[in-house]
């Protein structure tokens, strides 16, 4: 096994720091297929960087590879328990392969990291997927891309990457605050997820009352209840900017909740250029357009839109109008297969919208639902740096 002795390395009795590929129970780091050849409708799975977000695969829109190159690439044909592993973009990010995605495959913008019996045996695999989420492994990961949002990381580099492993009985104590801290996010997302639909629900109840009601204010279009604001690429540093939450609209339509609360990109820009916390962030993809509410400061990434409203009240009423026209709004998009947002016609996108009395019944429900799903997603990060201390000694530790 070959230990590393780089700054930075953790030092505590019993410790031991190694280089990723030469941990104990690690059986192998590879990427993924390199020529994939044309989409093929009947092939076999291919998970690429973009599919992966938030701890999980996103199986909506998977590339399909020939079983013919599949079978040239079995290196990475996947096993239930791998650890995939973003490499291009938001480098770091990670998912585990489950039994659905057996036999599937990977893109080169993915390792595949490969555990014996006896690492998966002794939560190895667990080890190393919460480690990579530590400051000074995103750090180490982002060495050379400076946060660039198609930044890419070397295979060698990963494999290289130093990594700090308790003995064993250290190392069990704080793995089971890992599975308890898994198991409760698990449960917090959850929450959150169902408070969100019973919003949409109660909006369902009151949009049907209105329309049956007749009363509305005809001809009222997105333009007219908010301020609608285009997306900006990543920019580099410049002389007073600062460091801003830059969404990507592959993170809005991938965030798992209607709240985006971390973004994995930031760009430079002034202060006065962060959509504030509230602000509606919409993206589109073939079939649909998603609607997202930033919990924190944040700019839009090109290709989507941002929309600030006056009052809690009109953010309420528009969020979940959006949401439940989601397929209406695709008319709104532009570009190759609908993939970016068209300002100017999502501006003029007709919206029902009854009077105040109803908005405000209406976001009088909806608003302590909105924030009961924000309270399970903070609780979410506090359990990470939780995490994070527990394995590193301090959850703002560069080690």
């Amino acid at each position: 096994m070959k230990r590393t002795r780089e700054a930075g390395a953790f030092d505590a009795p019993g410790w031991i720091t190694c280089e990723l590929a030469d941990v104990p129970g690690v059986e192998s780091v590879s990427y993924g297929v390199v020529r994939p050849g044309r989409h093929d409708p009947g092939g076999v799975p291919m998970i690429r960087a973009g599919d992966i977000a938030d701890g999980a695969v996103d199986t909506s829109e998977l590339a399909r590879i020939a079983p013919d190159v599949h079978r040239q690439n079995r290196r990475t044909s996947l096993r239930a328990d791998d650890l995939l592993v973003v490499l291009v973009g938001r480098i770091g990010d990670t998912a585990v392969a489950g039994p659905d995605n057996h036999d599937w495959n990977v893109a080169r913008s993915v390792a595949v990291i490969r555990f014996t019996v006896a690492g998966l045996t002794h939560g190895i695999d667990m080890w190393i997927r919460w480690w990579l989420g530590t400051p000074r492994a995103r750090d180490l990961l982002r060495v050379g891309s400076a946060g660039a949002e198609h930044a890419t990381l070397p295979l060698a580099d990963l494999k290289q990457l130093p990594l700090s492993v308790p003995p064993q009985h250290l190392r069990e104590r704080i793995l089971l605050t890992i599975d308890l801290a898994q198991r409760k996010t698990a449960l917090n997302t959850k929450i959150a997820g169902r408070a969100t639909e019973l919003a949409d629900a109660y909006f369902g109840r009151f949009a049907q009352g209105h329309a049956r009601s007749g009363m509305h204010r005809p001809g009222v279009t997105v333009a007219d209840v908010g301020q609608v604001i285009g997306g900006a690429p990543q920019a580099g540093r410049l002389d007073g900017d600062r460091a801003l939450a830059w969404a990507s609209p592959r993170e809005v339509l991938n965030n798992r909740t209607v709240h985006l609360d971390r973004t994995a990109g930031i760009t430079w820009a002034p202060c006065d250029m962060a959509c504030p916390p509230g602000t509606l962030l919409i993206a589109p993809r073939p079939g649909e357009v998603r609607t997202v509410a930033a919990a924190m400061p944040i700019v839009p990434g090109r290709g989507m839109l941002a929309i600030r409203t006056g009052s809690e009240v009109d953010r309420m009423w528009l969020l979940h109008e959006l949401r439940a026209r989601s397929e209406e709004l695709v008319a709104t998009a532009q570009g190759e297969q609908a993939r970016a947002m068209s300002r100017k016609a999502f501006s003029k996108f007709p919206l029902s919208w009854p009077p105040e009395e109803v908005r405000e019944r209406f976001a009088g429900i909806a608003a302590p639902l909105h924030a009961r799903a924000l309270a399970a997603l903070r609780e979410n990060r506090a359990l990470q740096e939780l995490v994070v201390f527990e394995m590193t000694g301090d959850p703002t530790a560069k080690r």
